[in-house]
């Protein structure tokens, strides 16, 4: 499973923004909110959430859960 988070720039946004999150399938999986002052917000899969400072940690904590997922599934997950 592969959920790919969009760039955003905090700097530049002037208002509380979001993005839903979808897998390659186009299935949606989660939201991302973001905003100055507001830092990054992640929810996947209705239960797991975190805040974080950066993109590459939204992105981390995106591919560790994906990674959890799948393993839980059994489905094997492609090479990065």
């Amino acid at each position: 499973m592969r959920i790919d988070l969009p760039e955003t720039d905090l700097k530049a946004t002037q208002s509380l923004g979001s993005i839903e999150l979808k897998d390659e399938a186009g299935t949606l999986v989660g939201q991302y909110f973001f905003g100055k002052g507001h830092g990054r917000t992640v929810f996947l899969f209705g239960k797991y959430k975190g805040n974080f400072k950066t993109h590459a940690e939204c992105q981390a904590f995106i591919n560790g859960v994906a990674a959890v997922i799948a393993d839980i599934r059994g489905v094997s997950r492609p090479a990065e």
